[in-house]
């Protein structure tokens, strides 16, 4: 019994996490209670504080899930050589369009959305979502780079400074993307991206 109870800690927590992860998004944080979470996910509250010693507690462990979903998904397309660069990052950004539709366009990007709700001093949650975004500029440059060599753009172009410039686009696109109830906006920026790319 006491077994049985062991193995299905991780998944339970994993379930929590996955359910937080919307609810957080499309109630946003401060209005999203643990008795909400808890009716959500059919987890027990001595089970779900068994996990998190605290609602910031929670909120950092949806950060690393939403960390991991991107990070899975770019290391994916990092390895999809046989596709062109550009090929690799619209079916990115089609796996984000589709999750914000499916979200009815709450949390464009789950990253800043987290960063602008968590409370002032959760010191943690800011620094991983900070961090994230730091390791995020050269994945997206080793892309351009391997965009360069196969001569799918110019040379003269910096996959450094491409990768800053298509983040924050993106970020913009994400926003405006949310606010007019349209994915549309970031399939379209990401076009003009790349034709300045040629």
């Amino acid at each position: 019994m006491n077994n049985k109870k062991k193995m299905s800690q991780p998944a339970n927590r994993r379930h929590v996490v996955e359910v937080a992860a919307q609810l957080f998004l499309i109630g946003g944080y401060t209005y999203t209670s643990m008795d909400e979470v808890m009716r959500e996910s059919k987890v027990s509250k001595s089970n779900i504080y068994y996990h998190f010693k605290s609602k910031d507690d929670l909120l950092f462990a949806v950060v690393e899930y939403w960390v991991k979903q991107y990070e899975g998904t770019l290391f994916y397309f990092l390895s999809q050589n046989e596709q062109t660069v550009e090929e690799r990052i619209f079916a990115f950004l089609d796996s984000l369009c589709k999750g914000i539709s499916e979200r009815n366009y709450q949390g464009g990007c789950p990253f800043i959305t987290l960063y602008i709700q968590c409370p002032e001093h959760a010191e943690q949650v800011k620094s991983r979502i900070s961090r994230f975004f730091i390791e995020l500029q050269p994945l997206i440059a080793k892309l351009f780079e391997q965009g360069i060599q196969k001569n799918e753009f110019r040379t003269t172009i910096q996959p450094e400074q491409a990768a800053s410039l298509f983040i924050t686009s993106m970020e913009g696109a994400l926003m405006l993307a949310e606010t007019r109830h349209d994915v549309s906006v970031i399939i379209e920026t990401a076009h003009s991206f790349f034709n300045m790319l040629r």
